[in-house]
C-alpha cells in the first residue's frame, strides 16, 4: 500500500497544490499575454519623456496601434485561419465609423451604446455580402476589392447623410456612464488605456477561440475545403463565421477611431487603408493572433517615423517630404518583400530565427560549444 504522498496518487495531503498547477499552467499559455499587458501598462509612463526629443507623440501613435490591432486580428482569423482573402477590409471600418458617428450626432444615442450598435450593424452587413465567399482565389479578392469601392463612392456621394467630402464634424468623444474618457485632463493617455485594454480583450478572447473546436475547424477549412468538408466541417458556415467575425471586429475598431478623431470623411477609408490592414497581417504573421500586434505596430509607426526624419537628419530629400503621396506605394512593396523573404511574418521569422541559432545540427557554432 502506498502512502499518503506516494507517487503513484494525487497529493491531496497538499492543499492548493491542485489550484497552483492550473494557475502556472494557465500562465504558461498566455505568457506573452501577460508580458505585453505589463509592457502596455508601464508604456506611457516612459514614453511622454521620449516623445518630444524623437519628435514622436508616441501615446498617440499607440492609441492608433491599439485600434488597428483589433482590425488586424479580426482580418488575421479569416486570412490566416480560415484562409479567405479580403482586400476590401477599410470599407468595414469605415461602417463602424460612420454608424458609431451618426448615431451619436443625428439619433442623439450616448457613445457607450452607439459603439456596440455599429459592431453589431458592422457584422449585418458583412452577413449581407457574405455569399462572395462562394468565390475563391482571385475572384474572391477582386470581389471585396469592389465592394470596398462601393463603400467608398457610397459615402462620398450620399452628401445628405455623410457629408460627402467634407465628412462628419464634431463626433462625442469617448464616455461611459460617469466617466468622460476623451474629456479627461490627460485625455490621451485615458484613451490609450481604453484601447487598449479592449485590444487585449479581443487577443484574449481570439487566442482562445483558435484553439477551440471553430478554430480547428477554420484550420481545417484553409488546409484544404475537399478535405475538411469530408471530416465533417461545414466549410459554407465556417466561411460565414470567420467573415462576420472579422468585420464585426473591423467595425468595432472604426466606431473607437470615429470618437477618439472627433472628424471621419471617406478618404480615411479608401483601398489604401484595406491594403495597409493585409500588410499588417502578412508583416505580423498569418494563423499568428499574436503577430497582428507587431504587424499594426511595424505599419503604423513608419509614416510617423518618415515624418520625424526632417527632425533627426536636419535635410531629406523631397520625395520624403511628399511620403503621402507614395504611402500606397511603399505598403505594397513591403507587402511583397514580406511574401518573398518572410513569408511567414515578423513574429514566426524571428522564433524560427531563434530556434535555428539553438538548434545544434543545422548551427554550427552551436554543435562545436556543445561538444567542447
Amino acid at each position: 500500500m502506498r502512502e499518503k504522498g506516494s507517487p503513484g496518487r494525487p497529493s491531496f495531503g497538499i492543499p492548493g497544490s491542485s489550484l497552483l498547477q492550473r494557475a502556472a499552467s494557465l500562465l504558461g499559455r498566455h505568457l506573452i499575454f501577460v508580458g505585453l499587458a505589463i509592457f502596455l501598462a508601464v508604456f506611457p509612463i516612459w514614453a511622454k519623456p521620449l516623445s518630444r526629443p524623437l519628435g514622436i507623440n508616441l501615446i498617440m501613435v499607440m492609441r492608433m496601434v491599439g485600434i488597428y490591432t483589433v482590425a488586424a486580428v479580426g482580418l488575421n482569423i479569416l486570412m490566416g485561419y480560415a484562409g479567405q482573402i479580403s482586400l476590401g477590409h477599410g470599407a468595414f471600418l469605415g461602417i463602424g465609423a460612420y454608424t458609431s458617428a451618426l448615431l451619436a450626432l443625428k439619433a442623439h444615442l450616448p457613445v457607450w451604446l452607439s459603439i456596440p450598435v455599429a459592431v453589431v450593424v458592422t457584422a449585418l452587413v458583412g452577413l449581407l455580402v457574405a455569399p462572395v465567399l462562394r468565390l475563391k482565389g482571385h475572384y474572391l479578392a477582386m470581389a471585396t476589392l469592389g465592394l470596398g469601392i462601393i463603400f467608398y463612392v457610397f459615402m462620398r456621394e450620399m452628401t445628405w447623410l455623410t457629408g460627402g467630402n467634407n465628412g462628419l464634424r464634431e463626433i462625442p468623444a469617448l464616455s461611459f456612464p460617469g466617466v468622460k474618457i476623451g474629456q479627461a485632463r490627460d485625455y490621451l493617455r485615458a484613451e490609450y488605456y481604453f484601447i487598449w485594454t479592449l485590444a487585449l480583450i479581443v487577443l484574449l478572447l481570439c487566442s482562445n477561440l483558435v484553439r477551440s473546436r471553430v478554430g480547428r475547424a477554420m484550420r481545417a477549412l484553409h488546409e484544404s475545403e475537399v478535405a475538411a468538408n469530408v471530416m465533417g466541417v461545414d466549410v459554407s458556415w465556417e466561411k460565414i463565421k470567420a467573415f462576420v467575425l472579422s468585420t464585426g471586429l473591423a467595425g468595432l475598431a472604426g466606431a473607437v477611431f470615429a470618437h477618439i478623431q472627433g472628424y471621419i470623411d471617406p478618404n480615411l477609408f479608401t483601398i489604401t487603408l484595406s491594403i495597409q490592414l493585409v500588410t499588417m497581417v502578412v508583416v505580423g504573421g498569418m494563423e499568428s493572433i499574436w503577430g497582428a500586434v507587431a504587424g499594426a505596430g511595424v505599419i503604423t509607426f513608419i509614416p510617423k517615423i518618415v515624418e520625424a526624419l526632417p527632425k533627426w537628419l536636419g535635410e531629406v530629400p523631397r520625395w520624403v517630404e511628399k511620403y503621402s503621396n507614395y504611402e500606397g506605394m511603399v505598403f505594397g512593396l513591403i507587402l511583397v518583400l514580406t511574401m518573398i523573404f518572410l513569408p511567414s511574418g515578423i513574429t514566426k521569422g524571428l522564433a524560427d530565427l531563434v530556434r535555428y541559432r539553438r538548434n545544434p545540427f543545422v548551427n554550427p557554432f552551436r554543435k562545436k560549444a556543445m561538444e567542447e
